[in-house]
């Protein structure tokens, strides 16, 4: 089970960075110049942050997860502070899938020590 819910939360944070890559590797070949405004370098780092997340992700896996997690919380108060009228689908759509999917591979990781009983 726990092998299964890091595979799901790999595969979710992958099409989110290929997602993303696309958007970005899109407006360069149409030659659109970068803005210089605060969300469209907002968005910019962003993306090369999530892309990097989840390629270290699939290396080093607790590193990454943790990596996409953070990214994907900044994610979401980027998109809160950045929307203009719907809030929460933005929050939702922006980090959201990133947090989701990291929290399913930090679940899915298995534990290096036992618990302590006691």
């Amino acid at each position: 089970m726990k092998k299964f819910l890091r595979i799901i939360g790999l595969i979710i944070i992958s099409i989110v960075g290929v997602f993303y890559l696309s958007i970005v590797v899109g407006g360069f070949f149409e030659g659109e110049s970068i803005s210089a405004d605060f969300e469209s370098i907002g968005m910019l780092v962003l993306v090369i942050l999530t892309i990097i997340g989840v390629a270290i992700a699939w290396i080093r896996v607790r590193i990454g997860a943790w990596a996409v997690l953070g990214v994907g919380i900044v994610f979401s108060i980027f998109g809160m502070l950045t929307a203009g009228g719907n809030r929460i689908l933005a929050v939702l759509g922006a980090g959201g899938p990133l947090v989701i999917g990291s929290l399913l591979i930090i679940l899915g990781l298995e534990r290096s020590k036992p618990l302590a009983e006691g």
